[in-house]
């Protein structure tokens, strides 16, 4: 009873600290365990609990070109939001995390025309919203560490799917460390 107690209780630990607790404000302090977390239209979305692995990355890498990008992203596959799996994705073209990138703001524009983009996938690749001419945003970066790979900020977008809908992302936030 001791052993599945005590496996029980590990369970809970792992499940209930939450690498998502970000609320900038003026205090907060970054240190890239805050997570990520925004509204699609109106309603909160963070990345699904997972126990190996984390559902947000923050990449940095080049082109083959040889052009630095960056791409923050992440995913909710939790059934009980009755909307099925999610993806929240943007990227930042010539943009190299070596460079000190505090109080930069990227405009979102258009994947197609090789800008910075964003992205948000409802239920798979089937339902995919973009930014474009008409939709945009942008990421704005408070707080970038290059010693400690450690970026925050905040963001924003709309987005247009195939069918001309729209959804709006709104009050992003994030707190991560980069791969």
């Amino acid at each position: 009873m001791k052993k599945h107690f005590l496996i029980f209780m590990t369970l809970t630990l792992f499940l209930s600290c939450s690498q998502n607790e970000i609320d900038i404000d003026n205090d907060y302090l970054f240190n890239g365990r805050g997570g990520i977390k925004c509204e699609v239209d109106g309603v909160l979305l963070k990345p699904s609990t997972a126990l190996v692995y984390t559902n947000a990355t923050l990449n940095s890498d080049t082109t083959t070109e040889g052009i630095p990008f960056l791409t923050l992203s992440f995913h909710n596959s939790n059934v009980s939001t009755g909307l099925g799996y999610q993806l929240i994705r943007m990227s930042l073209i010539d943009v190299d995390s070596r460079s000190n990138l505090t109080g930069n703001t990227y405009e979102l524009l258009s994947q197609a025309n090789d800008h910075n983009f964003g992205n948000y996938v409802l239920g798979g690749q089937v339902n995919t919203f973009e930014t474009n001419e008409n939709f945009t945003g942008e990421l704005k970066v408070l707080y970038h560490d290059v010693e400690t790979r450690t970026l925050g900020g905040t963001f924003w977008f709309d987005a247009e799917n195939s069918e001309n809908e729209i959804r709006e992302i709104r009050n992003g936030e994030f707190d991560m460390t980069i791969n």
